[in-house]
């Protein structure tokens, strides 16, 4: 193959471009700007492997036992003897599941309606009705009729509670998007 222009020209002139030397300091210059190279050690990198593992475990204990333990926090008022039906697993996953979910959109709208009493007083009255319909559902339970109605009407009452939450934190989102919106109006007009 035969070179091109350029490259004729570069091979003719060839001792024209080499007539220039680096100065003496400039290796030193390259070798201080070069980073060193970080060696990567296998214990450091296990130690932290380790502490990864241990994170997530503890993250996982701790959310079971928040769920379990905690969660019948949120159930007091209305499952205050969840020992009478722990052979109905249908109904042990159906507590820890609701309750986790209650307890999580009670706290959302208490932070959303902040000190606003009536709403907190709608939410107590609305619960201990359920709460005593769910006591009456207990003692059908006691009475020997676990029969899978019952059951359904006790998953049925946690549902019902969680839809009071969602519907009181559906306004709740709506009357502040309303507010804002109103004030932005306002603020339009001046």
């Amino acid at each position: 193959m035969k070179p091109d222009k350029l490259e004729q020209f570069i091979l003719d002139n060839r001792n024209d471009f080499d007539d220039q030397a680096p100065s003496s300091g400039s290796w030193k210059k390259v070798k201080d700007n070069i980073k060193p190279v970080r060696q990567i050690s296998w214990t450091n990198r296990m130690l932290r492997f380790a502490a990864t593992v241990v994170i997530f475990v503890s993250s996982y204990i701790f959310i079971d036992y928040t769920l379990y333990n905690g969660g019948d926090r949120a159930m007091q008022a209305g499952d205050p003897e969840p020992e009478m039906y722990e052979n109905i697993p249908v109904l042990i996953e159906a507590r820890a599941y609701y309750s986790g979910q209650i307890m999580n959109m009670e706290a959302e709208v208490y932070r959303i309606a902040g000190n606003n009493s009536p709403i907190r007083e709608e939410i107590r009255f609305e619960f201990e009705e359920l709460d005593r319909m769910f006591n009456e559902l207990k003692a059908d339970l006691n009475d020997d009729a676990a029969n899978e109605e019952v059951i359904a009407a006790m998953i049925q009452n946690y549902r019902i509670k969680l839809q009071i939450l969602e519907d009181i934190l559906h306004q709740l989102k709506n009357a502040d998007e309303q507010n804002t919106e109103d004030h932005e109006d306002k603020k339009v007009l001046l």
